[in-house]
């Protein structure tokens, strides 16, 4: 059967190239609840759903550069017998980001009555360009594209309700796509609710100087509006405001210069809700955050634009924001007028649940086990994402952890397919040198930035996905990008066979030990040696077994001193590799993961790492020359290194002076150790590998 029988894909004419062009694409029909009725959905860069003016579905799963993954929904649930009305509206940011490759827009769409096609896209759909949303806003952060900001002037219209075709836009065919299957579940979009916790009241004034990220100053590298074509600068808006708590009359009904904070039971993904009436016209700021940290919600944190606006006419209004947002804790914030609060809620969006039991005795691992089941399907909904909020992106090395995760809980690697997958859709990525692979994906580079170190994880986590699924077919289709990554690493070995001086931005993670990278970085030495080991053994390559047999005793010839592996070497005045004094306890994890070294050779270095070392180390007494690892990625090292040989009360005892106090602040677990960044990141989700 062909993914699409007649529809075509469609865009607006002269909206090609629109910057956050958003397009409602409306069709009416008869329906027959006695029969059977299938939409599919193939568009770029995403669509939400609704029908009969109810939000449906969100998507589509994402793929490479110039492929499109197709969206087979069953709505017999949604229509009523009788005329109903389908709304797909579809935005194309046409601005580069992490989250999504940087495609024209389009919509391709057919409804099917008992499998034969009675609705579709160049035929039957009309279109409006949406009406009340913000469109010259700020980027949402440097990651991902626009932030969202809303103006009804009045109560919004029956579009998406009506049974008048009524969109007057002139659409064109475009250029045939490429399609494939989704292949992964579809979220369950359940419905959450938050609790109130504060409130207080609120004054404007002129800062000094304005918190301003990167992401505020666009760039040919970096695609938004310029800062002075911008009709909303929500995050200098919001910082015009100074927050007093303090109890407020009626914590329903928030007053002119009011505000209140509300809590989701955990820290959630998905599309935040708002039933509000509006006795007048009435201005409201939505603040959000994942933590709390002070008596308010502090919206910049993460450097993303966590700040929405609504300007509302008065009457009732039903608001839904069209694309996924993070926040465990809100701030409704009423700048003029009064807004009677109905409801305030979240409709998730993660990976449906799943049949693993996750039941510990032990309260804190409880505990610590929900969180990471929370944090994986919230990064594992169409690909492995790092984050879902600054980023939501597809992250080399992050997701060698989250596979580890699904394949543990689900007993598949539907996910990780896709994921995996995407990268064989782009022969070579714009920017990058010919071989590398991209940091993350699918996302655009304009800057030419790559992480060298995470495309030879790449090769480690195909090399597990083998072990997983004995998927040899994909295994070969990956052969070429393998091999052509091998192929450029050699150019930056010196004559020792050692990588030196690798290009791109070398990360080992973040501590020190990312200081500790040139001329010639063990751990990414480590890293290679890995990755041609498991090269060799994906495609039976006995030379490259050799070539890396003799990097691992080169490795351990240079690194070691006798007591630890060293972190780097420079060359000298005189040419000449001389080792540094660096030394970083995540070097030590580096080498007995990558198997260079071994408990078995290294003793006295093994048990020391495992017993002296960890979450409970006093730095400035215990070898307080060896730097502290991170979260990510020396602290997952260490713990699967415990595991791998057996400690599994040190394991357990490791995991809640790790853990615990992300789990009971959030729900969620984080990136790094301190509140700093992301705290729903997917790689943390690996806590459950080792637990079940």
């Amino acid at each position: 059967m062909s993914l699409f029988l007649n529809a075509k894909p469609v865009w607006v004419k002269g909206e090609e190239n629109s910057l956050n062009y958003r397009a409602q694409f409306k069709t009416v029909f008869e329906a027959d609840i006695n029969k059977s009725y299938t939409l599919n959905i193939a568009a770029a860069n995403v669509y939400s759903l609704k029908i009969n003016g109810k939000f449906v579905a969100y998507g589509p799963a994402r793929a490479g550069r110039g492929v499109f993954r197709i969206d087979r929904l069953d709505v017999n649930k949604n229509l009523t017998n009788g005329t109903n009305v389908i709304v797909i509206e579809v935005c194309a940011y046409n601005a580069n980001s992490y989250a999504m490759i940087m495609q024209n827009g389009f919509l391709q769409a057919e409804l099917l009555e008992n499998d034969a096609p009675v609705l579709w896209t160049g035929e039957h759909f009309t279109a409006r360009q949406n009406p009340y949303y913000i469109r010259k806003t700020q980027r949402y952060s440097f990651q991902r594209p626009f932030a969202e900001s809303y103006i009804y002037n009045e109560v919004e219209d029956d579009f998406t309700t009506s049974f008048e075709n009524n969109g007057d836009l002139a659409l064109y065919e475009t250029e045939a796509k490429t399609l494939i299957e989704r292949n992964v579940p579809y979220p369950q979009y359940e419905k959450i609710e938050a609790e109130y916790i504060s409130s207080g009241t609120l004054d404007f004034f002129e800062p000094e100087t304005y918190k301003r990220d990167r992401s505020t100053k666009p760039n040919d590298k970096m695609i938004g509006y310029p800062m002075e074509e911008l009709d909303l600068f929500q995050t200098d808006d919001a910082q015009k405001m100074k927050f007093t708590k303090g109890e407020i009359a009626d914590i329903n009904n928030i007053g002119e210069k009011e505000y209140i904070i509300k809590k989701f039971p955990h820290n959630a993904t998905g599309f935040f809700r708002l039933s509000v009436n509006c006795e007048k016209p009435t201005t409201i700021y939505v603040l959000y955050d994942e933590l709390l940290l002070g008596d308010t919600v502090d919206f910049l944190r993460m450097d993303c634009a966590n700040a929405l606006k609504y300007e509302l006419c008065a009457g009732e209004h039903e608001l839904q924001v069209f694309t996924t947002y993070t926040m465990h804790y809100v701030q409704l914030t009423v700048l003029k007028g009064k807004a009677e609060i109905k409801e305030f809620s979240m409709i998730e969006y993660k990976h449906p649940p799943v049949k693993k039991e996750l039941k510990f005795e032990d309260e804190a691992i409880q505990k610590i086990a929900d969180a990471a089941l929370e944090t994986f399907k919230q990064n594992a909904v169409d690909i492995f994402t790092d984050c879902p909020s600054r980023e939501n992106a597809g992250w080399l090395c992050d997701s060698f952890f989250t596979a580890r995760t699904e394949f543990c809980l689900k007993g598949k690697a539907e996910v990780e397919k896709n994921y995996l997958e995407n990268f064989l859709h782009e022969e070579n990525y714009i920017e990058l040198p010919e071989g590398m692979l991209p940091m993350c994906y699918p996302a655009d580079h304009l800057d030419g930035w790559f992480i060298p170190n995470w495309a030879m994880w790449f090769v480690l986590e195909l090399y597990e996905y083998k072990e997983r699924t004995n998927d040899i077919e994909f295994v070969e289709r990956c052969k070429t990008k393998v091999y052509k990554l091998l192929k450029l690493l050699a150019e930056y070995e010196n004559e020792d066979g050692l990588l030196n001086r690798l290009p791109g931005w070398i990360f080992i993670e973040w501590s020190e030990a990312n200081d500790f990278v040139r001329d010639v970085s063990y751990p990414s030495n480590m890293i290679y040696y890995a990755a041609l080991s498991a090269t060799s053994k994906l495609y039976d390559d006995a030379e490259l077994l050799s070539k890396a047999k003799k990097l691992r005793e080169t490795i351990i010839e240079k690194s070691y001193n006798g007591e630890f592996f060293v972190d780097n070497s420079r060359r000298n005045d005189e040419g000449v590799f001389v080792n540094t004094d660096n030394i970083s306890e995540t070097c030590q994890y580096y080498a007995f993961f990558s198997k260079v070294a071994t408990p078995e050779e290294f003793p006295e270095l093994f048990e020391r790492m495992m017993n002296e070392f960890g979450p409970f180390r006093d730095c400035e007494k215990v070898w307080p020359n060896v730097h502290k690892s991170a979260p990510f990625i020396g602290n997952f090292l260490r713990l699967d290194i415990l595991n791998q040989y057996g400690y599994k009360d040190k394991v357990i005892d490791n995991i809640k002076g790790y853990f615990l106090y992300m789990a009971e602040q959030t729900g969620t677990l984080w990136e790094k150790a301190e509140p700093r960044a992301s705290c729903n990141h997917g790689f943390a989700s690996h806590v459950l590998y080792w637990l079940v």
